[in-house]
C-alpha cells in the first residue's frame, strides 16, 4: 500500500481521506485509519490503468471525486457507492490538476510530453546521440463536449506545483528555477484559444537563484509562498498590473529542501516541512515558528482539512500522519510497506521475506536499521522494530549519511517463536566496520522483541547466513552464522550464574564452537528438520558436520570448482538436500549420498516450505529478441518436472510460502507470497484472499472474545464499582449459554435444581447505588418463596403423572395375566420408593437461619 506518494484530500466533513495508491483510490477513515472503500480496483470495471496521480472533489458535488492518471484519462466517481460516473479522454500522462468553483467545467492539467533534442558533444557521447527530455505543458482542458476541449497555454521543465486562487482569477505554476504567473480571468482569449505565453498582459515569468520545490497559494490575499531545495520560503507579492519586480519576503529555518508548503484557511498561519521530520508552523503576520518534531521521517506532502482541525502528513516512509491543530498531537497514523519508499541501492531487501512463527506475519527491512512486521493479507502495518538505535540526523551539506544495514533475520522453529536472531552493520569506507549479531526474546507484556544479548564483532568478514536449529523440546535453542572468514560458529543459549532464591539465572547467548573446512569459504549453511545433522557448503562442496559434536560426518561434492554454491536447504520431514548454483540445481538424496536428480537452470532464489517437502526457485529466461521471461516454479525433492509453473512480467524482488493448515493437511502447493518489482505483495495459487482474510478476522474475533472473557472474572474493583460494559456483554452471552445448556440438562432428566434456578443479579450493582436492605426484604423474600413453591408444584404435578403411567401400565398387563391386585400393590410400592430430587417436603416455606440472621442484623443496623 503506498499512502505518501501523492498529497492527500479530505472530505468536506475531514472524517474521511482519500489516498492515491498505484492504480486505485483508497478513502480511509481518520478516526479508526482502516480503509473504507477502494476507487478504481479493476481495470476491468473501469479503473486506472496507470498510477493515480492526483484527485480533487467536485466543486459542485462534494459528494463526487475526480481523478487523473498518467494513463491520460480523467475520471469521474461517486465515492459513496464506488461507481465510476463519466470518463474523459486526455491522451498524455496527467501529473498535476486545478479547478476551481467558479469555473467547474474547465480542468488544468500539466501533461508530460517527450523530446528529442541534441544536447552539446559531451552529453551525446554519453547518451549516445540524442537523449529522451520530459516536458511539462499546462493545458486547459473543457469537460463539455465542445469543438475545442484542449487548449495549450505553456510549457516548461520539471513542473513541481499547480495552484489556483481562492477567487479563481489567477493560475500559478512553478518548474524549476521559473515561477509563472497566469491571468486566467480577464477577457474571453483563453475560450477561443487566442492566447500564447508571450502574452505578457496575461502570462509573467519570475526567475529565482534557487530551484523551486513547493508551492502555496495564499486564500485571502493576492501573495505567492515557494519553497527552495536551499531550504528557503519566498513570498510573492506579484499581482496588479504591471509588475514587473514584485515584493517579496524570505523566510529560512529549513537546512535541506523544502518539501511542501500549506496555509491555513484564514491564511494566519504556513505550515512547511522536509527532510529534518519537523513540522514548522509559521505565523505570517509576525515570521513567529512553532515546530513539531521527531516525526520519524522526511514530510514530502502537508493537506489541512477544511475545518483547520486536522494536519495530515504524508512522509518518506510510506506513512501519513494524522496531526489535531490545538494540541499538535497525533490523531491517527496510517502506516504501509516502508521498504516501498527507500532506496533500493543504499536499503535493499537483504532479508528476504521472513515469516514469523508466532502470528504468520512477514518481517522484511523497513528503514534502514529497522525491520517491519507487516501483515499481508490485511495489508497492514503489524510492528517496528529498531535492530540498529541511532539518531535521526539530516545531511552535513550535501554528504549523504551511511546508513546501517540489517543483513540477516531469523527465527527459532517453535509455534511460540520465542527467539529471534538479527545481522547488522554499518561500513562508510572510512572508519572501523561495524558488525552485530543480536539475539532477541518477545515479551509477552510488551508485544515485541526485547534484545537478550548483543555480540560485537562476531565474524572478521561479512556474515553471509544465519539458521536456527529446528530442534524441538526443552533442549537450548541453537544458531550458526557462516562468514567470508572462512569460518562457522555455533551459537547457543547458557545460563549465566546460579539461581538463587527462587530467581532463575539470566541467560545470555555465547558462541560453543568454531569450524572450518580447508581455506574455503562458506555461503550458505542449513539444519536438517530434527535438528541432527549440519550442511555447511564450502564454495562447490558440501560438509556435513554433526553440530553438537562439531564433527564432520561427510562430504558431497558435485558442481565444478568455478561454480560455488549460493543456496542449500534441507527439506521438511525429507531425507533430500536442494543445493543450487549459479547455473544448475541439485537434490541430493543423503540416504544414497547421491545426486538424485538435477536442472540446469539459472537460480535467483530458494525458498523450502515449513509444512511440507515442497521447494521454490525463481530464474529468469533470456531469450535473444526477446524480453526476458521470469518463472516461479515449485518442485517436489523425487521428482525433477514442476508441480506448478508462474510467469510473471518482472523480476520478484523477493518470496516465500504462506503458512496455510489447510494447504499442509492436503498435501498441496501452499500460497505463494510475491514482492513484486513495484514493491506490492501478490498472492498465487491456494485460497483466494478474501478466504484468508475472513479466516484472519475469525481467528482475531476468538481470541477477542477469549479476553473479554477473562476480564469478567470478579475482582475487588467490580464489586466495588459494578461491572464494566465489557464485563456485561461478556457475561450476558456466557449467562445464555450456560442458561441454554442447564436446560438441556433438566429437559433430559426431568428434574429441577437449586442450581438450576435463574440467578437473579440484583447484588451485581455498586454497593453505592443500591437500595436501602428493608426496602429490598420483602421482594427478595417473596421472590424465594414464589420460586420454592413453584418448584414444589411442578413436582407434584411430575410425580402424579409418573404414577398414573405406571398404573395404566400395570392395567394393561394384568389384563394380560389377570393378576391385577399384586401388581396395584406393587405400583403403590414401588410409588412410595420414587425420589423426586430438587425440592424437599417443606422446604419452601422455611427460610434458612443464616440468611435470617444477615437480614434481622442488617435491619437492627
Amino acid at each position: 500500500m503506498r499512502l505518501s506518494d501523492y498529497p492527500v484530500v479530505f472530505t468536506t466533513d475531514s472524517n474521511y481521506f482519500f489516498s492515491c495508491n498505484a492504480k486505485t483510490i483508497r478513502i480511509i477513515s481518520v478516526e479508526t485509519g482502516q480503509v473504507v472503500r477502494i476507487l478504481s480496483a479493476s481495470t476491468e470495471e473501469g479503473g486506472h490503468a496507470d498510477t493515480v496521480t492526483c484527485v480533487m472533489l467536485n466543486p459542485k458535488n462534494s459528494l463526487q471525486l475526480y481523478s487523473a492518471s498518467l494513463d491520460g484519462t480523467i475520471k469521474l466517481w461517486d465515492f459513496n457507492d464506488a461507481i465510476l460516473l463519466k470518463t474523459f479522454e486526455v491522451g498524455t500522462p496527467i501529473t498535476h490538476m486545478a479547478m476551481h468553483e467558479g469555473a467547474p467545467s474547465d480542468v488544468y492539467l500539466v501533461v508530460t510530453k517527450k523530446s528529442t533534442k541534441r544536447f552539446h558533444k559531451k552529453q551525446m557521447r554519453k547518451s549516445g546521440g540524442l537523449v529522451a527530455k520530459e516536458n511539462s505543458i499546462l493545458v486547459r482542458y473543457s469537460l463539455k463536449s465542445s469543438r475545442k476541449r484542449i487548449i495549450r497555454l505553456l510549457s516548461s521543465r520539471s513542473c513541481s506545483g499547480l495552484v489556483i486562487s481562492s477567487d479563481g482569477e489567477y493560475l500559478v505554476m512553478t518548474g524549476r528555477y521559473k515561477l509563472h504567473v497566469i491571468h486566467i480571468a480577464a477577457g474571453d482569449g483563453i475560450e477561443q484559444g487566442a492566447v500564447s505565453e508571450n502574452d505578457e498582459s496575461r502570462f509573467r515569468t519570475y526567475l529565482t537563484s534557487n530551484r523551486i520545490a513547493a508551492l502555496a497559494f495564499h486564500p485571502t490575499e493576492g501573495c505567492i509562498a515557494t519553497g527552495d531545495e536551499r531550504g528557503r520560503i519566498t513570498l510573492w507579492y506579484c499581482f496588479g498590473k504591471n509588475v514587473d519586480r514584485p515584493v517579496t519576503t524570505s523566510m529560512h529555518w529549513h537546512a535541506h529542501k523544502v518539501a511542501s508548503l500549506a496555509f491555513t484557511s484564514d491564511g494566519n498561519y504556513l505550515l512547511s516541512g522536509g527532510e529534518e521530520s519537523v513540522l514548522v508552523i509559521w505565523q505570517v503576520s509576525t515570521g513567529h515558528k512553532q515546530f513539531l518534531p521527531r516525526l520519524g521521517s522526511e514530510i514530502k506532502h502537508i493537506t489541512i482539512s477544511p475545518d483547520d482541525a486536522l494536519y495530515a502528513m504524508g512522509h518518506q516512509d510510506n506513512s501519513v500522519n494524522v496531526i489535531r491543530a490545538v494540541d499538535l498531537k497525533i490523531k491517527n497514523s496510517i502506516q504501509g510497506l516502508k521498504l516501498s519508499h527507500t532506496d533500493p541501492i543504499n536499503n535493499p531487501l537483504l532479508t528476504g521475506l521472513v515469516v514469523e512463527p508466532r502470528n504468520g506475519h512477514v518481517v522484511l527491512n523497513g528503514l534502514p536499521g529497522t525491520l517491519q512486521f507487516y501483515d499481508p493479507i490485511k495489508d497492514q502495518h503489524i510492528m517496528e522494530l529498531e535492530v540498529f538505535p541511532r539518531n535521526k540526523v539530516s545531511r552535513t551539506y550535501e554528504k549523504e549519511i551511511v546508513a546501517p544495514r540489517v543483513m540477516h533475520v531469523a527465527f527459532s522453529n517453535d509455534k511460540s517463536g520465542r527467539w529471534m536472531v538479527t545481522v547488522d552493520g554499518r561500513d562508510d569506507k572510512t572508519t572501523t566496520p561495524e558488525l552485530y549479531i543480536k539475539f532477541w526474546e518477545y515479551d509477552d507484556d510488551s508485544h515485541t522483541y526485547v534484545l537478550n544479548t548483543r555480540v560485537d564483532s562476531p565474524h572478521k568478514k561479512e556474515v553471509t547466513s544465519c539458521i536456527f536449529n529446528p530442534r524441538q523440546g526443552n533442549q537450548s535453542p541453537m544458531v550458526v552464522t557462516t562468514s567470508l572468514d572462512g569460518t562457522f560458529k555455533v551459537w547457543e543459549l547458557t545460563h549465566q550464574g546460579e539461581a538463587r532464591r527462587g530467581v532463575e539465572a539470566e541467560r545470555a547467548w555465547s558462541c560453543r564452537s568454531t569450524g572450518f573446512y580447508r581455506d574455503m569459504v562458506p555461503r550458505a549453511a542449513g539444519f536438517a528438520s530434527d535438528g541432527s545433522l549440519l550442511a555447511v557448503a564450502y564454495d562447490q562442496i558440501i560438509t556435513l558436520w554433526n553440530p553438537y559434536l562439531n564433527t564432520l560426518q561427510g562430504v558431497l561434492t558435485q558442481p565444478p570448482e568455478n561454480r560455488p554454491i549460493r543456496h542449500l536447504t534441507f527439506l521438511k520431514n525429507s531425507p533430500f538436500l536442494i543445493a543450487a548454483t549459479s547455473d544448475h540445481l541439485y537434490s541430493w538424496n543423503l540416504l544414497t549420498c547421491s545426486v538424485w536428480w538435477s536442472y540446469q537452470l539459472k537460480v535467483d532464489r530458494l525458498v523450502a516450505s515449513q509444512t511440507n517437502s515442497n521447494f521454490m526457485v525463481t530464474c529468469s529466461n533470456r531469450v535473444q529478441g526477446a524480453a526476458p521471461q521470469h518463472r516461479i516454479m515449485v518442485f517436489k525433492p523425487t521428482d525433477p518436472k514442476p508441480v506448478r509453473i508462474d510467469t510473471v512480467e518482472k523480476k520478484p524482488r523477493a518470496i516465500t510460502f504462506m503458512p496455510d493448515a489447510t494447504a499442509a493437511a492436503k498435501d498441496i502447493v501452499e500460497p505463494i507470497l510475491i514482492m513484486n518489482h513495484g514493491f506490492a505483495f501478490e498472492i498465487l495459487g491456494g485460497r483466494s484472499v478474501e478466504e484468508l482474510k475472513a479466516e484472519a478476522e475469525e481467528a482475531a474475533e476468538k481470541a477477542r472474545v477469549a479476553a473479554l472473557a477473562a476480564e469478567t472474572k470478579k475482582s475487588l474493583m467490580s464489586d466495588i464499582f459494578g461491572k464494566t460494559a465489557a464485563m456485561d456483554a461478556a457475561a450476558a452471552a456466557q449467562d445464555k449459554k450456560e442458561k441454554k445448556q442447564q436446560q438441556d440438562t433438566v429437559a433430559s432428566r426431568g428434574m429441577v435444581s437449586k442450581k438450576n434456578m435463574v440467578r437473579n443479579p440484583l447484588f451485581d450493582a455498586p454497593s453505592h447505588v443500591m437500595a436501602p436492605v428493608s426496602s429490598l426484604f420483602e421482594a427478595f423474600m417473596g421472590q424465594l418463596l414464589t420460586q420454592g413453591k413453584a418448584a414444589k408444584d411442578e413436582a407434584k404435578a411430575r410425580k402424579k403423572a409418573l404414577k398414573q403411567q405406571k398404573l395404566e401400565e400395570a392395567q394393561q398387563q394384568a389384563g394380560a395375566t389377570g393378576n391385577t391386585a399384586d401388581t396395584a400393590i406393587d405400583i403403590d410400592m414401588d410409588d412410595d420408593a420414587v425420589e423426586i430430587v430438587g425440592v424437599k417436603e417443606g422446604e419452601d416455606d422455611a427460610i434458612p437461619s443464616s440468611l435470617a440472621k444477615i437480614f434481622s442484623a442488617r435491619l437492627s443496623l
